[in-house]
């Protein structure tokens, strides 16, 4: 068991600790900062913009068919106007990337129930489920992004902030971004 937690954390460092100039992978110790926003301000009213992605990928390794379900963040493509950002916009921001991080945790939750046939199984599935959270995830960016009126309504800013914050710890038995899947097969 001990040998199986080194492999998945050094795995974990490998593929999704990729802090190079354009990608940040969530983690609960690493918020974001203004200097993580490197993209050019878009011409739309908006004080800033935060770019991110569900990545998904199913691999074997070791002979264990795994799949990795990381939140992303991508700085060159991310903005913001330095005359109108404050604190409250940056941890407006933070949460659109822990939306990401919490709808991660639900496809991990999600795929430790299911049992594949095989590899190509397994892939269409985990792509399948990335389709239908990844759209159920947008829905609930808009709907923030609307109750908040984009952090300019606090009460209902530190509502949802409270409401991602208890989700995301009410998943944290799904925290791992590697999960090895059940094959028919074997694995």
């Amino acid at each position: 068991m001990r040998y199986l937690i080194l492999f998945i954390t050094a795995v974990f460092f490998l593929f999704c600790i990729r802090e190079d100039d354009d990608i940040i992978t969530w983690s609960k110790d690493r918020k974001l900062t203004w200097a993580d926003y490197r993209g050019k301000p878009k011409k739309r009213f908006a004080a800033a913009s935060t770019v991110y992605s569900l990545g998904r990928k199913v691999f074997v390794q070791d002979g264990k068919t795994l799949a990795r379900i990381c939140a992303y963040f991508y700085c060159k493509d991310s903005w913001k106007k330095d005359d109108w950002i404050n604190q409250s916009v940056l941890d407006h921001e933070q949460k659109h990337f822990d939306i990401v991080e919490l709808f991660c945790r639900r496809i991990r939750k999600q795929i430790t129930t299911m049992t594949f046939s095989d590899f190509k199984d397994a892939e269409a599935k985990v792509d399948s489920l990335y389709q239908v959270y990844n759209k159920a995830m947008d829905v609930f960016q808009d709907k923030y992004d609307d109750e908040t009126d984009g952090s300019m309504n606090g009460d209902a800013q530190r509502k949802w902030e409270k409401k991602i914050d208890n989700e995301i710890a009410s998943l944290e038995k799904y925290q791992s971004i590697l999960i090895l899947l059940k094959l028919k097969t074997g694995n």
